[in-house]
């Protein structure tokens, strides 16, 4: 049985907050579906009104633009994770130990075990591999940043950060090396399913999450001076 979580989005994201009502968290369910089928580039609120069936003008009460969409979306899932690095790492006293989870985490991305009725999370995985630079790479990204639209994933970078301090409190690197783990988690399982020639993760669905989780530490145990 899954277990739901309490997930809180910075409310600069939204105009209306889509999980206090029926008509939000629909907006929220078929965005998923809809943007893990079409991408970023070619979704928008007219096709996004077509499949639920209902108006562009419903979808505009709760958020601005695509953009502002995506953003919620990415951000849900950063404090998802988080929330998630928080539980498989609660009373874990080895420093060591409390890395190796994280990582797992990480990789994993999605626990079945935690979930919401009205969101595909494993879809939400792949739309946050595949389009989570937009959220940053933008014009817009100073103002984004004074609104706090990043803090989500500044605080789940800032936890990570602390993890790795617990394993070597002189790395002077903590934060850089945090936002570096997020993203080869995220980057190699995206190029060993379409560009392979960039990684020497395999595409097998069964093994590439291992594969990955050992790569990651593999660099970590040596950066940190780890016992290997």
């Amino acid at each position: 049985m899954s277990r739901r979580l309490s997930i809180s989005i910075n409310p600069n994201t939204y105009l209306r907050n889509p999980e206090e009502t029926e008509l939000g968290r629909k907006i929220i369910c078929h965005s998923i579906e809809l943007m893990s089928e079409t991408g970023y580039q070619c979704f928008n609120f007219k096709n996004l009104a077509k499949a639920m069936k209902s108006t562009e003008a419903s979808v505009y009460r709760y958020f601005e633009n695509k953009y502002m969409l995506l953003m919620y979306l990415t951000s849900w899932y950063w404090d998802y994770l988080d929330l998630q690095i928080m539980l498989n790492t609660k009373n874990i006293e080895d420093p060591v130990r409390k890395l190796d989870l994280m990582v797992a985490t990480i990789v994993q991305g999605i626990d079945n075990e935690y979930s919401e009725d009205y969101m595909d999370l494993n879809k939400l995985h792949v739309i946050v591999m595949e389009q989570s630079t937009k959220i940053t790479h933008t014009k817009k990204v100073s103002e984004c940043e004074k609104a706090g639209l990043f803090s989500n994933y500044k605080t789940l970078s800032e936890n990570i950060s602390q993890i790795i301090l617990e394993c070597d409190p002189d790395f002077k690197y903590p934060s850089a090396l945090s936002n570096n783990i997020l993203k080869m988690a995220l980057d190699h399982k995206y190029y060993a399913e379409h560009i392979c020639s960039l990684t020497e993760i395999s595409n097998c669905v069964e093994t590439s999450e291992i594969q990955i989780k050992e790569m990651i530490m593999y660099f970590l145990k040596r950066l940190l001076k780890l016992e290997v």
